[in-house]
């Protein structure tokens, strides 16, 4: 891999755990919250917990979906001029 490739996957990593963090963050705080303001019943639990793992999934699975879009569209609309570059 190239410098510019090493620099972009760094970042690809930091955001995706930085991410993971966030959301577990706020999801610890969500349930906090509720319990504060009413007795937290178990449906309520899984409901923050479960929205909290979804969240963590899509921070996670995004990027890579994102980078297969953009290469299946690569090879339906090829991103060179039809004859070429001269």
């Amino acid at each position: 891999m190239g410098n510019l490739s090493n620099i972009l996957y760094g970042i690809l990593i930091f955001v995706r755990w930085g991410g993971l963090i966030i959301i577990a963050i706020i999801t610890i705080g969500v349930l906090i919250s509720e319990a504060a303001k009413s007795r937290l019943s178990p449906g309520r639990i899984i409901l923050v917990f479960g929205s909290g793992l979804m969240a963590g999934v899509a921070i996670w699975i995004l990027p890579t979906a994102m980078n297969y879009a953009r290469t299946d569209a690569n090879l339906i609309v090829p991103d060179h001029p039809i004859g070429g570059y001269r």
